[in-house]
């Protein structure tokens, strides 16, 4: 396991402070439920150090993560990138007053241009119409278990080696209002074999992991990642394009593994949130009562027995 090969650790976080002090100040108030500010010196400056010219965000949200990632790149003298935000949901999940990713046109109007916008599907099912040359991503999507890791796996065909994947909230879950859930970002950065970055806060909610010089050294790694028991199930119509392109890419063996991991997490996922165990909980409990209750009164006759 590799961490901090290539960056030392507060490296990124100096670089992308100057740049996250100026925004912040120019963030509207709207933008809620977004990266922090210690998030965005960290994905900025990693941005501002590695200079990509096509990247991919999954998980656009208000669109202000977007902003800071295009200012990152308008500072480090990036002009022929191509930038392509992902997002399922057509308004914003937090206030559908706004748009999804509305908070770019609004704050940099002037970087817009070479901001695209895909709503309404999943990155699954959008990546093979954008091809490949991905050389920076950011997941930013659905925390629960599975969805990091089949994000991950839907852009892995068409990333550059050595490519940075930039992910967001990797401890949400030890927060207390989340009740230990949104694990997907953790489970895949803990699970990483290749080089890690982080940044400087504790716990950190901003992360990134490099691919290695073959992207499909770590279908292993995310084979088993994916087996790591589901927090929620997933929809089919998410889950067979990704596997007919995994096909695709990397053979039918591996579809067909990937296949049987899909229908396993499901399974598992359903009987774990089924009727059947709400049942089983109910009976626990009343049973629990009821010997409770039973122990109760059989203290109380032994005590008016023998005078205690």
């Amino acid at each position: 396991m590799k961490i901090f090969e290539q960056f030392s650790h507060g490296s990124l976080d100096r670089v992308g402070q100057p740049l996250t002090d100026a925004m912040y100040r120019q963030r509207p108030k709207w933008t809620v439920a977004s990266i922090s500010e210690y998030d965005a010196a960290f994905f900025s400056g990693l941005v501002m150090a590695v200079k990509p010219r096509k990247i991919v965000e999954v998980g656009v949200a208000s669109g202000w993560g977007s902003v800071m990632l295009l200012k990152a790149l308008e500072a480090a003298g990036v002009e022929d990138h191509h930038y392509i935000g992902v997002d399922i949901a057509e308004r914003f999940f937090y206030d559908a007053n706004y748009a999804t990713g509305q908070a770019v046109g609004e704050v940099v109007p002037s970087l817009a241009s070479r901001y695209h916008l895909l709503t309404g599907r999943s990155i699954a099912e959008v990546a093979p119409e954008l091809g490949g040359g991905i050389d920076f991503a950011f997941i930013d999507a659905h925390h629960m278990h599975p969805w990091a890791t089949l994000d991950l796996l839907s852009l892995l065909p068409f990333l550059v080696p050595g490519t940075w994947v930039a992910m967001h909230d990797l401890n949400l879950c030890r927060k207390e209002d989340q009740e230990h859930r949104n694990r997907g970002p953790k489970y895949l950065f803990d699970a990483w074999d290749d080089d890690r970055a982080h940044s400087v806060q504790v716990p950190t909610m901003a992360g990134a992991i490099r691919i290695g010089a073959k992207p499909e050294d770590h279908l292993p790694l995310l084979l088993d990642v994916l087996y790591t028991p589901w927090e929620l199930p997933v929809e089919e119509r998410f889950l067979a394009p990704l596997v007919a392109m995994l096909t695709k890419h990397y053979g039918d063996e591996w579809g067909a593994k990937f296949q049987h991991a899909t229908e396993v997490g499901n399974y598992l996922s359903n009987k774990m949130h089924s009727r059947d165990i709400d049942a089983l909980t109910a009976d626990i409990s009343r049973l629990r009562n009821s010997a409770s209750v039973k122990i109760g009164g059989f203290i109380s006759r032994f005590s008016q027995r023998f005078g205690r």
